[in-house]
C-alpha cells in the first residue's frame, strides 16, 4: 500500500471517527465535515503514487478547507485528526508542545497527556493492519489534542494570576531509577 492509499484508509477511518464522536449544535455541519472526509478519502485513492509533501493542490485546499471547519467550530474533537490522517502523504504528524504550566497540577495534566500521546505513536497503532486499532488510534490521538487546546486555555488564564507572574514553568521531578529485581532475594 502506498502512502496515498495509507492517508485515504485513515481518511476513511476519521470519518467514522468524526461521526461516532463528534457533536455539533448544527447536524448539517456534521454531515458536510464527514463528506469532507470521505470525499478526500476517495481524492487520495485516485492519486498516483509521488513522493512525501507532493500533495495536488485540490487535495491541499481540501485538507486546509477540514482542518479550518475544525478550528472555527467545536467538535469536541482536534483538528489533530486531520493531520494524523494524511501524515502519511505530508510526512508531519502535528505536534504537541508543553504549555509551560507555573502549577503542579497543571504540569502534570500536560505531562500526562503528551505521555499518552508518544505512547500511541511509539506503539504504531496508526500503521496497525486492522482497522479497529488505527480508529482508536485516531480517537484517542484526537480526543488528546482536544483536551491539550482546553488545558492551553486554563493554563493561560492561571499563568496570568497576578500571583503567577514572573514565575518558572514547573519543572517535574525525574522518577527514581528503578533498581533492576533479582530472583530469590526479598
Amino acid at each position: 500500500m502506498n502512502q496515498y492509499a495509507i492517508a485515504a484508509r485513515r481518511l476513511r477511518l476519521a470519518a467514522d471517527v468524526f461521526e461516532a464522536r463528534a457533536h455539533h449544535r448544527t447536524s448539517a455541519l456534521l454531515d458536510i465535515v464527514a463528506r469532507g472526509f470521505r470525499s478526500a478519502a476517495g481524492a487520495f485513492d485516485d492519486i498516483a503514487l509521488g513522493g512525501p509533501a507532493d500533495l495536488p493542490e485540490e487535495l491541499q485546499d481540501a485538507v486546509t478547507a477540514l482542518t479550518v471547519v475544525f478550528q472555527a467550530h467545536d467538535f469536541g474533537l482536534s483538528a489533530a485528526l486531520v493531520g494524523y490522517a494524511v501524515a502519511p502523504v505530508t510526512g508531519e504528524i502535528p505536534v504537541l508542545t508543553g504549555h509551560g504550566a507555573v502549577g503542579e497540577q497543571l504540569a502534570q495534566e500536560d505531562h500526562l497527556l503528551q505521555f499518552r500521546r508518544r505512547a500511541i505513536i511509539r506503539h504504531r497503532h496508526l500503521d496497525a493492519k486492522d482497522d479497529e486499532i488505527v480508529a482508536f488510534a485516531l480517537r484517542v490521538l484526537a480526543g488528546i489534542h482536544y483536551q491539550h487546546e482546553r488545558l492551553g486555555v486554563v493554563v493561560a488564564a492561571d499563568n496570568g494570576r497576578s500571583c503567577n507572574q514572573g514565575k518558572a514553568p514547573y519543572c517535574l521531578p525525574l522518577p527514581a531509577p528503578r533498581q533492576p529485581e533479582r530472583y530469590g532475594t526479598r
